[in-house]
């Protein structure tokens, strides 16, 4: 009967509003934001989720979540306000904006809700909000538990709080519209990541010739090689191959500089991490993996236990991930992130950073991640995205650290998988040479 109630009251606001002489702002080659299909989507997850609508605002340059999701560019003069309603009848967004800054939302469907002064702004968002949303969401994160998220200024908050309006946060509904892969994605992806997958040992036979033989190789000769077995493999990077040789192992991602170029040596560690896609195929999904090799004949029993305890960190995560979402269970970022570091020992600073993030064409921005360290992640995991998950053991004082970068998949209901085998073990690079 709520429900029947609200309808009605969306369709009585819309009479009033075309009585009011209200023109939408439709000119020749308007389009809407969000297609049919993603508006349906949309309304389907809010009334699945039981909130009632999803507010954007802004002011000046829009942000991320403007310009990636709704396809909004330039800036304005004043603040706005768009609001998408969980309610069917409803099938385009609601506008607050000034009249001076008409021009930047010329050519966009909106029911248009324009305001001269503050006081008619904070009307307009009452009186019109209201009667149809009670439960809303906003691109903000409760006490920054996900700090890239809170992208609305507290006086919004506050306002629509005043207004009688329950907030909650959009991670979720971000993460499920933004992040989630076609069946496309899926195979492109299989196909990058088993490509990638077969550079490793290649690597390690570089590695192995150049210094067996004594000759001079660096971290950037290294990448250049790299650059070159992609091509051959069919491959594009999305950024130049990570190559951190020793201390520079302890850094995000360190890409060697030609004039800094570092020569390496017998005993060094090696992490290399790359990003590449289909050669050619700008819609593909990207795949990223990083292994971890040292230059010896062997590894030491301190590093292979080490290395042990990652693989461990990582089957981990693996494990609550088919424990939770086969059967439907809830499971959010931050849970698989404290199950796999409780592996890696009781210094949650042996990880300085998440296990895991989200795997999408728009950078991470977004998505879901496994953390519970340098945030707070509780969105939802669900079906239909990838990840990265990049579990190590930084060990600061002795200036290295031993990384991996795997990538795992849930795909539909059920499947959960990897794309490419977790490296079991650190490659030694002199292993086959017979050196000692």
């Amino acid at each position: 009967m709520l429900r029947i109630a609200a309808m009605l009251s969306a369709v009585t606001l819309m009479l009033i509003c075309s009585a009011a002489g209200r023109a939408e702002i439709l000119p020749t080659g308007g389009r809407d934001l969000l297609n049919e299909s993603q508006m349906v989507s949309m309304q389907a997850y809010m009334l699945e989720k039981r909130f009632d609508g999803w507010v954007f605002s802004g002011q000046g340059t829009f942000d991320d979540p403007e310009k990636e999701f709704l396809g909004l560019n330039g800036q304005t003069r004043w603040r706005w306000v768009i609001f998408y309603p969980a309610l069917a009848t409803l099938s385009k967004p609601y506008l607050v904006y000034h009249r001076d800054d008409e021009p930047v939302f010329s050519g966009i469907n909106f029911y248009p809700l324009p305001y001269r002064s503050r006081d008619e702004m904070l009307s307009l968002i009452k009186d019109n909000f209201s009667p149809v949303a009670k439960k809303i969401c906003l691109n903000y994160s409760h006490q920054l538990q996900i700090p890239e998220l809170s992208r609305i200024d507290g006086g919004l908050l506050e306002l629509l709080v005043s207004q009688g309006f329950e907030v909650i946060s959009s991670g979720s509904i971000l993460s499920f519209f933004n992040t989630r892969w076609r069946t496309s994605d899926v195979e492109t992806h299989k196909q990058a990541a088993a490509r990638l997958d077969s550079l490793r040992p290649g690597i390690t036979a570089y590695l192995s010739e150049r210094v067996s033989k004594g000759k001079k190789v660096t971290d950037y000769d290294l990448v250049k090689y790299i650059g070159k077995q992609l091509k051959k493999l069919g491959l594009e990077e999305k950024s130049a191959p990570a190559v951190a040789v020793g201390e520079n192992t302890l850094l995000e991602h360190y890409v060697p500089d030609k004039k800094k170029a570092r020569p390496v040596a017998r005993g060094d560690l090696i992490y290399v991490e790359v990003s590449a896609r289909l050669l050619k195929k700008p819609e593909s999904m990207y795949a990223r993996l990083g292994w971890t090799f040292l230059v010896e004949e062997e590894v030491p029993d301190s590093l292979a236990e080490n290395w042990n305890s990652i693989v461990a960190s990582a089957e981990e995560a693996l494990a609550i991930l088919n424990r939770h979402l086969p059967k439907n269970k809830s499971l959010r970022g931050y849970q698989v992130d404290q199950a796999a570091r409780g592996r890696l020992g009781g210094n949650p600073h042996l990880l300085p950073r998440p296990l895991g993030s989200n795997l999408n064409p728009y950078d991470h921005h977004f998505g879901v991640r496994f953390d519970s360290y340098l945030a707070y992640d509780d969105r939802e995991i669900m079906p239909g995205m990838g990840f990265t998950l990049e579990p190590g053991l930084y060990f600061f004082k002795n200036h290295y650290a031993l990384r991996m970068c795997a990538n795992l998949v849930t795909e539909g209901d059920s499947s959960i998988y990897l794309s490419a085998p977790l490296q079991q073990a650190i490659e030694a690079v002199l292993a086959n040479t017979g050196l000692r």
